[in-house]
């Protein structure tokens, strides 16, 4: 999965843009940023990196970020609302 393709299946599935952060830290929102030793996945609370999870390519991390909104379950609930 590309960024591209990451943030298309994001908004068709309407989850709410403060719940994630693509390419940068974002407080309160699961981030993807990649930085000189792979691509790091984690949810920012507070400027804590919690769960982070260092993956080696761009895809990996698209994937490990879209799983872990989608098993969230206030994103879960949103998205059944919105929908």
């Amino acid at each position: 999965m590309t960024l591209d393709e990451l943030g298309d299946e994001l908004r068709h599935l309407s989850v709410q843009a403060f719940a994630y952060s693509l390419g940068r830290d974002e407080n309160e929102a699961y981030c993807r940023v990649g930085e000189p030793d792979g691509w790091h996945v984690y949810y920012s609370e507070r400027s804590n990196r919690i769960s982070e999870e260092v993956l080696p390519s761009e895809s990996a991390a698209c994937d490990r970020l879209l799983q872990l909104v989608l098993h969230d379950g206030s994103v879960r609930r949103w998205i059944e609302e919105h929908q």
